[in-house]
């Protein structure tokens, strides 16, 4: 990892707003690290949910503002949301490249885009595990038992796809505003940082893998460790 972070840090340009510490550095990779292998772990020892607990499930006990997921499933939502989250993961390296200053500062911005991939997913896959919520999907008489007795059919909470896209369009939308403070541009980015993330989380509703709390959750999480990032990594004097 040493040597790696090296690679990051002789390609910091005098005029960014960034600055990178080694410290700082190994503590953020190794929490991403430490964080992906956890959630692992925990996903490999995930138990199904039995044909009895799934048998006890009544979409009648939960709220209005929940339950109306538990009648979606569709199969389009589902690759939209998939092409939003795969998309999602361009937004920071195109927007690097395409603008000169950036693109100055690739090194940084790549041990940045790193840190929030690593700390967002690797957050995601633990609570997840522990939380254990079914998807609505399984609430529904349609589908048959092997479809619901699955391990990622106890993973709703918290919406990853909603939460990595999250991460990575506000990570975007930070960075830009960083290094142009005074662009008219700035609202548009961040419009359209807000508008992705929550277009999937709606897709995902749709596609009946996620309630509502879920996206909401998701959306946030994501959000904060997108801007989170960059902020943590400003120069002192900026």
């Amino acid at each position: 990892m040493l040597w790696l972070l090296a690679a990051f840090a002789w390609v910091v340009s005098a005029q960014s707003p960034y600055q990178f510490k080694k410290g700082r550095e190994i503590g953020m990779h190794g929490l991403g690290l430490g964080l992906l292998g956890t959630g692992f772990l925990l996903e490999r020892n995930l138990e199904p949910l039995t044909a009895m607990q799934i048998g006890e499930l009544r979409a009648e006990g939960l709220s209005d503002f929940e339950r109306w997921v538990t009648t979606r499933r569709s199969v389009r939502s589902h690759k939209a949301s998939n092409v939003l989250l795969v998309s999602s993961q361009l937004f920071p390296v195109a927007l690097t490249f395409a603008d000169p200053t950036m693109r100055k500062d690739a090194g940084i911005i790549s041990n940045m885009y790193f840190q929030t991939g690593m700390i967002n997913f690797g957050l995601t896959a633990v609570v997840k595990s522990i939380v254990k919520r079914p998807r609505p999907y399984v609430y529904q008489s349609t589908l048959s038992l092997e479809e619901k007795m699955t391990g990622d059919a106890r993973q709703s909470f918290w919406s990853g796809h909603t939460s990595q896209t999250a991460s990575m369009c506000f990570l975007s939308a930070q960075m830009y505003a960083d290094y142009h403070p005074d662009s008219k541009w700035k609202p548009v980015v961040w419009g359209v940082a807000a508008a992705v993330p929550l277009t999937t989380g709606i897709l995902r509703m749709t596609a009946g893998k996620h309630f509502p709390t879920d996206v909401l959750t998701g959306y946030l999480t994501g959000a904060a460790i997108g801007i989170l990032v960059p902020r943590v990594h400003r120069r002192l004097n900026k």
